[in-house]
């Protein structure tokens, strides 16, 4: 008889971590659960399927853009307000307090920097990704039978 190295403990626990890893690469996951998993695919479910994943990873990518812009927003705002009160103050400032000036004014405009080149990168990723998840939908056996 052939003893078992792994105990049924870990066998499942590795067996449950696979399928988990599968799920997480699964895009369509979500929105087969949304619908209850069907065991029949029809044309019009394969394109709603579709459509959701899309419009899903469309509106992330929207959220994603907005949320970087209004850093960038907030930063430089904040930037423009210090310029703002030393413009008002810098004759009765002490030297310490000019340099903490500049100092803020150097980390704020590398992080205007980084968040205006986050913004740019994201702006010329957003629709490689969107191409890409559609021709992943496009190629998908579960799905390809029904869109044309």
């Amino acid at each position: 008889a052939v003893v078992s190295t792994q105990s049924t403990g870990e066998r499942k626990r590795k067996d449950d971590e696979a399928r988990r890893e599968e799920m997480e690469l699964d895009y369509l996951a979500p929105f087969l659960a949304r619908i209850g998993d069907p065991s029949q695919m029809t044309a019009d479910l394969a394109q709603q399927l579709r459509d959701d994943c899309l419009k899903d990873l469309k509106d992330r990518l929207v959220d994603m853009a907005n949320l970087i812009q209004g850093r960038f927003e907030k930063e430089t705002q904040q930037l423009q307000w210090k310029q703002n009160w030393y413009q008002q103050n810098q004759t009765t400032m002490t030297k310490e307090e000019e340099e903490q000036y500049v100092s803020y004014c150097s980390e704020a405009m590398f992080k205007i920097h980084i968040l205006e080149e986050r913004l740019n990168r994201h702006k010329e990723l957003a629709p490689q990704k969107y191409v890409a998840l559609e021709a992943k939908l496009m190629g998908d056996a579960r799905l390809a039978e029904y869109l044309s």
